[in-house]
């Protein structure tokens, strides 16, 4: 369920958007080869993008040194990018590290260190989550942002800890790599805990789709990999790379990109044997960067004559290729880069011989040419079909043309961000609140408020009502919700009772899917009632919506995606309940709160007289709940923690006794 359209962001607003790569920025690879593309296309259509990677180059570790040591420098200097579209010299990449220069005006930081991993026999580096935790959450937290992306989220990597800290709306692109799927497979339990937070899911292709709904379920949107392979065969022509003629060289070529040296020994390992068709040859084409981080080893002397290596550096020259070949072999492991070689064989209109992996079979169908990595005849058989196999048509809607590539991913964005609610929040973490009285209302006019405690009206607590009230005024309380299980009668008694006292009266409500909160009432709500059901009466007489400790492990609470999906009706998230046994249940409130930009609000959950006031807000003096919520908009959550297990001990004690001894 989406917000209204109105709340969407304007088409010709200019967004801001954090694209986050799970590989080594320095490492050549097909996804941060797309990520750079992504960026170069928002900055040209007038948006600000940003690159978080990790990097365990030496010069790039000292650049970024200093700065990770000031964050508040850091802050402050992509504040004057998002606002001028200028790169401060200091965020610029490095020019010999990954794949975009200083003069691309994309900024790039790089958090953490990376990590070597063996996967598919090749190694990959990755920053691990725990290494950048603390400096991620900093950037992410300091408000700069309209969208996070991630790419390939399920992998220990920096994705993965974006997607855990985000306090915006996420966007998701599954590359299916062999890290990614070796990481849905493996990491399957603990990626469905977070899954939820994701907004949009992007993928390549219908297979994929299907792929990824097999995993984990969702709805994912279909976005063809982009290509610019098109406009770059017309200046080919230019390059060092002659075209061959396929009506009289049967061409095949193999794109040796990323660390593919085993998969290119086992291929001229098959060649010698005899698996290349007579009176064909092949054609490796080397990707400069990553032969420079892997050397190539020298061909084979059996096949000299048939096998010859050409560089390429650049898409026109890669254009080249294409344009002479026949058939793409494709890598005997598979790799990072099958979908970008399937993209570029589907725009250039060449046949495919791919090995038999589950993946490419899916982005390819059944018009490929398929051989087992295993059985080396197997090999041959699909070169000599391809041979005979006329060249093929250009697939249509196997890639987008940038524009429309980039229109597409401008949709996701905007569907994502329309999810926040369409009004500006603050949201700050608990500071700690002094000891002893307090003025009921200070020199400011501002008032303490605890907007969640329970009385006697509630079946776990034993505090009456009166009590309640006198231990507010003792604490300092300006005002009270009354936020009974499934009642308002102890809330109407309050009211009744308050004096000068504000009496909000409220309702903790247990519906099918988790409580919720309803504040400003006059007509009780029954319980047992489905969330959207329950949500339709708080609005239907006025109130407002608080979601209480909404992720609280050891409470029933609605599931991520139904808050996420419900968060136009939502006014107040409860981002700091001082009854909760562990912290990060409250640092998980306060981030989706920023994320979907809603109120945050604070509550001691009391249901012992003792508990009162261990959390509050400060607050203007309100009348109503429109005065209430923009006061709540501008107020400061104050905490003054007591014991949780304490306060637990008291709560079961009283209401105990209370069942086992007689009422005076």
């Amino acid at each position: 369920m989406l917000p209204p359209t109105s709340s969407m962001p304007e088409e010709s607003s200019s967004l801001r958007v954090a694209l986050v790569t799970p590989f080594d920025w320095g490492v050549p690879g097909a996804v941060n080869h797309h990520v750079a593309g992504l960026a170069l296309a928002l900055k040209a259509a007038g948006h600000r993008p940003l690159i978080l990677a990790s990097s365990s180059y030496p010069p790039e570790t000292r650049r970024m040194r200093p700065l990770l040591r000031r964050m508040g420098s850091v802050a402050e200097l992509l504040g004057h990018y998002m606002e001028s579209g200028r790169v401060p010299p200091d965020l610029c990449p490095l020019p010999e590290l990954g794949p975009l220069s200083p003069d691309d005006g994309v900024p790039v930081i790089t958090v953490g260190r990376t990590v070597p991993l063996r996967v598919n026999r090749a190694v990959t580096s990755v920053g691990l989550p725990g290494d950048i935790a603390s400096r991620m959450d900093r950037l992410l937290s300091a408000g700069l942002f309209d969208v996070v992306h991630v790419h390939e989220p399920a992998a220990p990597s920096l994705s993965f800890g974006a997607l855990r800290l985000a306090r915006n709306p996420v966007v998701a692109t599954f590359h299916l790599t062999p890290l990614g799927l070796l990481a849905y497979e493996w990491g399957r339990p603990i990626l469905q805990r977070f899954y939820p937070q994701i907004d949009r899911r992007v993928v390549f292709t219908d297979q994929a789709s299907a792929t990824m709904h097999d995993f984990f379920g969702g709805d994912y949107q279909v976005i063809p990999p982009r290509t610019l392979l098109g406009s770059a065969s017309a200046l080919a022509s230019g390059c060092e790379s002659p075209a061959y003629s396929p009506a009289t060289v049967a061409e095949f070529l193999y794109l040796y990109r990323g660390d593919e040296r085993r998969s290119l020994r086992l291929l001229l390992r098959a060649l010698r044997a005899g698996s290349l068709p007579r009176g064909s040859r092949l054609l490796i084409g080397v990707h400069g960067p990553s032969a420079a981080a892997w050397p190539l080893r020298s061909i084979p002397r059996a096949l000299s004559g048939r096998v010859e290596v050409r560089p390429f550096n650049n898409l026109p020259q890669l254009a080249a290729l294409y344009a002479g070949a026949h058939t793409l072999v494709l890598p005997f492991l598979g790799g990072e880069w099958l979908s970008e070689a399937c993209a570029e064989a589907a725009e250039a209109g060449v046949s495919v011989v791919a090995p038999e992996i589950p993946v490419l079979r899916d982005l390819l169908g059944e018009g490929a040419f398929f051989f087992s990595p295993d059985r080396e005849e197997t090999l041959s058989a699909a070169l000599e079909g391809a041979l005979i196999a006329p060249r093929i048509a250009r697939r249509p809607g196997a890639t987008l043309r940038q524009e429309a590539h980039m229109d597409r991913v401008l949709t996701e964005y905007r569907v994502a961000a329309a999810s926040r609610q369409p009004r500006a929040t603050t949201v700050t973490r608990p500071v700690a609140a002094a000891k002893g009285m307090r003025p009921v209302r200070d020199a400011a006019g501002r008032i303490l408020a605890d907007l969640h405690v329970h009385t006697s009206y509630s079946a776990d607590s034993a505090s009456p009502v009166e009590a309640v009230l006198a231990t507010a005024r003792e604490v300092g309380l300006g005002a009270l919700a009354i936020a009974d299980h499934n009642t308002i009668r102890g809330a109407l008694k309050a009211r009744e009772l308050a004096g000068d006292l504000i009496i909000i009266v409220a309702e903790e409500i247990k519906t099918l899917q988790g409580e919720v909160m309803g504040l400003f009432l006059e007509d009780e709500i029954p319980a047992g009632l489905t969330f959207e059901e329950t949500l339709s009466r708080i609005k239907g007489q006025g109130g407002l919506v608080c979601i209480p400790h909404p992720f609280d492990g050891l409470h029933t609470t609605p599931s991520y995606r139904s808050l996420a999906d419900n968060a136009h009706r939502i006014d107040i998230v409860e981002a700091f309940n001082a009854r909760l046994a562990f912290d990060h249940f409250n640092v998980r409130a306060e981030r989706f709160a920023a994320k979907y930009n809603m109120v945050a609000g604070a509550g001691s959950d009391a249901h012992v007289l003792q508990g009162i006031g261990t959390a509050m807000v400060s607050m203007r003096q309100f009348v109503g709940p429109e005065d209430f919520m923009e006061s709540l908009r501008e107020a400061d959550i104050l905490a003054n923690r007591k014991s949780v297990v304490y306060l637990t001990a008291l709560k079961r004690l009283q209401t105990t006794l209370d069942r086992v001894l007689p009422r005076a």
